[in-house]
């Protein structure tokens, strides 16, 4: 993300940070030239392949999202705040030229109070053609391809009823030879419950 952006990595940035969005941003642009959405069911016939998705923590819940619906990834600077919205909508920035609304997921699912946020948040952009927003999150953790797993039992967790309907089920990524789960996030949903 360019200087003169209302996101960007800010000098003061712990260099991890600063290095994961830049990554992320090459990431996004280069798995969706190379892989598009497409679907492949793995050798050992157990994981179907769901594509590379952008992976994210609200709270101590370890989410995701198709990279199909992002635009970008940075910090969160220049927030112009409106008045009369609900406060999960923190208001509006400038991100390369247009305007675009900021949504704080966590704000949004009561899982936090205002009070208790950041001023300088990570938030992605996401869109699905009609609609563009930046959700604030709690923390990004990598871009990874992700996996159904067939036949096989899944667990029941109790999720907060707000935040399950936006949850689609989980799904798998590789880290070494260990297997670890994410929930799939629906940015589609999201985006079409926060018209105003």
């Amino acid at each position: 993300m360019t200087k003169g952006n209302e996101m960007n990595g800010r000098a003061g940035t712990p260099a991890d940070l600063t290095a994961l969005l830049r990554n992320i941003d090459q990431e996004i642009t280069e798995t969706l030239q190379v892989y598009g959405d497409g679907l492949k069911v793995t050798a050992d016939d157990t994981h179907q392949e769901i594509g590379r998705h952008i992976c994210f923590d609200l709270g101590d819940k370890k989410l995701a999202l198709p990279l199909s619906l992002v635009d970008e990834v940075g910090e969160l600077e220049n927030v112009r705040q409106l008045p009369f919205l609900p406060d999960w909508v923190h208001g509006v920035t400038n991100i390369r030229g247009e305007i675009v609304s900021v949504t704080d997921l966590p704000l949004f699912f009561h899982l936090t109070q205002k009070k208790s946020r950041k001023k300088n948040r990570v938030a992605i952009v996401i869109h699905d053609g009609e609609m563009k927003t930046a959700i604030i999150v709690d923390r990004i953790t990598a871009t990874r391809m992700l996996y159904t797993k067939h036949n096989a039992e899944q667990e029941k967790q109790e999720q907060d009823a707000v935040l399950s309907r936006f949850l689609t089920g989980p799904a798998v990524y590789f880290s070494g030879e260990k297997e670890e789960e994410v929930q799939l996030f629906d940015g589609e949903q999201l985006l079409s419950s926060i018209r105003i």
